[in-house]
């Protein structure tokens, strides 16, 4: 930006004549005295000239801006004394031995700028089990917290004393201890009783890190307001519904605590990745607070909780690790969250298993095993298979199909209270389902074929199989409605888009592949399932509108299979009915695309045949 001097200030004339030469307006000699007085035997007085005092400041500015050039170097010197600085920096860190806070031999840390084809998986497992080095853990590098301090930074990051300032060269860092919403009476304590009590009757089942027994009222709010004020945030969500006055104020306040950990004045602790996981379970940036919890996680060392655990256990020597087990519970859960929400919502997750997990359910006969825990660990293990073979000929339904006996059969026998087996029973099945179908339509469109009329016959009966897999899912729902849908009221955002995306998607290949489709049945079905849904709050739910307007535009391409006739009973053209099958097809929520990553919603019949462009929907193909 070019500059310009500012403007010379303007000179005051100064009076060289005497006083009486100029109240007689007659020129002055300007001497002392001047000639005129000394003839006039008068006093000849001269006017003191007055100081100007702008002169005065510009000349005090420009001395100080002299000062100051004189002290700042020439543009080679800054360079030189940069280059050396750099220089001294990394041999100090040559020299240094920087150990990680966890191990690297049960997980391996994703590097996001590696591509590798994505699957379905929210566990990817690899074959063999190897501890790596540390130089191949593709990570950047994360200071040490010593002595309350970032290394290297020179600003403090958190300590033993609550309630200070930390100093950033001209900034504060705000490290007051927060009181929490019950604290700061945003709710009364009868209410936070009642929020509390709400998320453990139902919201915890999502979110699967706690322990019943250990968390809870008191505990929760002694050990950390961050995670009480979560609890009760989402315990009011359940109980008046995402929309209400008090749930809104309640999240806000939980936005603070989290930018306290974004920023490093909040120290890494099981208490505070606990409330990150339920704050990414309801909340639409969920991947970025799993990877947040991840990151603090690995921090801390709950990596290493498993491994360590299992030989506890095979040791013999598993009464007296309950913090042990606890750690291991959470770090479960920071790994299924982060794989499930980063892969639907597009983004790799960001650690995967080096190893297939099935070695985790000798933690099934730990004295502090819960019945959530079987539900996690089933989702540890179980979740999705290896993606077949699209390609090739093995497409048979062994492929794909999971091995969800084994865990039926542990629920069945160590379980004991009966709805809790039931609920599990219907869970594991439904999980197998949703991975099965979301596994094969993944799976079909990384081939980058969405045409069904160009497939090969493999992948046509891969699309089958996947359409089994959706039907199979909503009569699993619809066989126990109160059991499952009855405890969407405390599920997430991401349970609902599920449930309304596997609908629509068993209607848009239903419609595509109608083979022993009974499209009027399925139509009933989906109906009951949104009459169940609007019975548990759910018409203010975006995907339960979704759903609605789904099954609304298959119904009326499924009355354009069939002639209709007008008042005066002359058939009306099918023209409309081709409209109508045209917008079900094309129907895309966009919230399938911009939020989650579902599989399937593209697949289409466009024939090369201009004859069968005007085919019969409701014929087959």
């Amino acid at each position: 930006m070019e500059s310009y001097p500012p403007p010379n200030p303007k000179k005051r004339r100064i009076p060289k004549a005497c006083a009486a030469c100029r109240s007689s307006k007659v020129r002055c000699d300007g001497g002392k005295p001047c000639i005129r007085c000394r003839n006039a035997n008068t006093h000849c007085d001269y006017v003191k000239p007055v100081e100007d005092q702008m002169a005065e400041k510009l000349a005090q500015i420009e001395t100080q801006v002299n000062q100051l050039n004189s002290r700042i170097p020439d543009a080679n010197t800054a360079v030189a004394l940069f280059q050396l600085r750099q220089q001294t920096q990394q041999l100090q860190s040559r020299d240094s031995d920087f150990t990680p806070p966890y191990s690297a031999s049960e997980y391996q840390v994703q590097h996001q700028s590696q591509q590798e084809p994505q699957t379905a998986s929210p566990v990817s497992m690899a074959s063999g089990h190897h501890s790596l080095p540390n130089s191949q853990i593709n990570i950047p590098f994360h200071p040490e917290y010593i002595n309350g301090s970032v290394a290297g930074s020179g600003v403090q990051m958190y300590s033993g004393l609550a309630g200070t300032k930390r100093k950033c060269r001209d900034f504060e860092l705000n490290t007051d201890t927060p009181l929490d919403v019950v604290g700061k009476e945003i709710i009364s304590f009868d209410d936070a009783v009642v929020y509390f009590r709400t998320f453990f009757q139902g919201c915890d089942k999502y979110v699967p890190v706690f322990d019943p027994i250990f968390d809870t009222f008191a505990s929760v709010r002694s050990r950390s307001s961050m995670l009480f004020d979560t609890i009760c945030a989402v315990g009011c969500r359940a109980e008046h519904g995402p929309t209400s006055p008090q749930y809104q104020i309640l999240s806000n306040t939980t936005k603070g605590p989290i930018s306290s950990v974004m920023i490093g004045t909040t120290p890494p602790s099981i208490e505070v990745i606990q409330a990150l996981l339920v704050d990414a379970s309801y909340s639409e940036k969920g991947w970025l607070l799993t990877s947040l919890a991840l990151k603090m996680a690995l921090e801390i060392g709950l990596a290493d909780a498993y491994s360590q655990l299992c030989a506890r256990i095979l040791e013999s020597d598993a009464n007296d690790c309950g913090d042990l087990f606890r750690k291991a519970r959470v770090w479960f859960g920071v790994f299924v969250l982060e794989n499930i929400l980063s892969i639907d919502c597009g983004k790799k997750p960001g650690i995967k298993a080096s190893e297939g997990m099935r070695r985790c359910r000798v933690l099934l006969g730990h004295p502090a095993i819960t019945t959530l825990d079987f539900r996690l660990l089933a989702q540890v293990e179980v979740s999705v298979p290896p993606f077949p073979n699209c390609g090739g000929n093995d497409t048979d339904r062994d492929v794909v199909e999971f091995d969800s006996s084994d865990w039926i059969n542990l629920v069945e026998s160590r379980v004991r209270n009966e709805s809790d087996t039931a609920s599990l029973l219907i869970n594991l099945k439904i999980q197998r389902d949703w991975s099965e179908m979301t596994m094969l339509c993944k799976g079909l469109q990384g081939i980058g074929i969405d045409n069904l009329a160009i497939m090969s016959d493999e992948q046509r009966n891969l699309i089958h199989l996947a359409k089994s897999s959706a039907q199979r899912h909503l009569s699993t729902i619809l066989s126990s409605p109160k059991l499952y849908l009855g405890a969407l009221r405390y599920g997430m955002d991401f349970v609902w888009a599920k449930c309304a995306f596997s609908v629509l998607l068993l209607l848009k290949l239903a419609r595509l592949i109608p083979e022993s489709t009974n499209m009027s049945e399925l139509i009933i079905d989906a109906k009951t399932l949104l009459r169940e849904l609007s019975q548990i709050q759910g018409s203010n739910n975006i995907y339960f509108r979704i759903l609605s307007l789904s099954v609304e535009k298959c119904e009326k391409a499924l009355k354009g299979d069939f002639p209709q006739s007008d008042s005066r009973g002359t058939q009306t053209s099918g023209i409309d009915g081709l409209d109508a099958e045209m917008d079900f097809q094309s129907y895309v929520p966009k919230e399938f695309i911009l939020e989650w990553n579902f599989p399937g919603l593209t697949f289409c019949w466009i024939p090369f045949d201009f004859g069968e462009l005007f085919m019969d929907f409701g014929a087959g193909f």
